[in-house]
């Protein structure tokens, strides 16, 4: 009769060792598949919310600017590093919001605050975008769409009070294309939010697509190409 041998113990190792590997390799890319899912997300919903925001400061006269803060607790109970737009109230008497003039727009107790710290500097908020451990979303920061134009001031949580007659300062402070960057850790090419300087309208582009990447006259977008090119 013949007899059945079982597996030794270094059959056995190995077999388990081959197992452990195969499991870390999927998991890893299931990882990073799900963070590439939430950069994509992020960047959209940043983008979104910036024609959202320049809507809003036409529609309602009011600067809406962008805030990006850590350690923001949410839901799920965990804090993250979040973006979002923020609606303010002009006039320096925030409990008359009729009552304001365009030199006092937003008011002064704003002007270095976001509505998170103070949120009766408010009228409204945007949802809050979290912002993926891979991803840098910072120099979306204090971008403000200013009142009744939707012409964008970068850089000014001030969102330019006291200046807003003053056609050269708000051309100055316009975002240039590579103004604004979206940067990742992981191997995603970095993104742009190029803003258009009169109009505010603005669209979000992939460093590594085509129209920045390709030779052919045909199908570069040479504003884009510049804007990647900038470290």
């Amino acid at each position: 009769m013949k007899q059945t041998r079982g597996m030794t113990l270094l059959e056995l190792m190995t077999a388990v060792a081959v197992v452990a590997v195969l499991i870390t390799l999927a998991v890893a890319g299931a990882q990073g598949r799900i963070g590439g899912q939430r950069e994509n997300a992020a960047t959209r919903e940043l983008w979104s919310s910036a024609l959202r925001a320049r809507q809003l400061a036409i529609s309602t006269n009011q600067p809406v600017r962008f805030v990006v803060e850590n350690n923001v607790l949410q839901p799920d109970g965990r804090s993250y590093t979040v973006a979002r737009w923020e609606r303010l109230r002009c006039g320096d008497d925030l409990s008359n919001p009729d009552l304001w003039s365009l030199d006092a727009c937003p008011s002064t107790t704003c002007l270095n605050k976001s509505c998170r710290q103070s949120p009766g500097c408010c009228s409204e908020t945007g949802t809050d975008i979290v912002i993926p451990a891979s991803m840098n979303a910072t120099s979306i920061h204090a971008l403000c769409f200013l009142p009744g134009s939707g012409r964008p001031a970068f850089n000014k949580m001030d969102c330019l009070r006291g200046s807003l007659g003053t056609p050269a300062t708000i051309a100055a402070a316009a975002p240039t294309d590579s103004s604004i960057q979206f940067r990742f850790t992981s191997k995603r090419a970095k993104s742009v939010l190029m803003v258009e300087p009169l109009t505010g309208l603005s669209s979000v582009m992939d460093c590594d697509s085509l129209a920045a990447t390709t030779s052919d006259a045909a199908y570069k977008d040479v504003r884009l190409a510049a804007a990647c090119a900038v470290p």
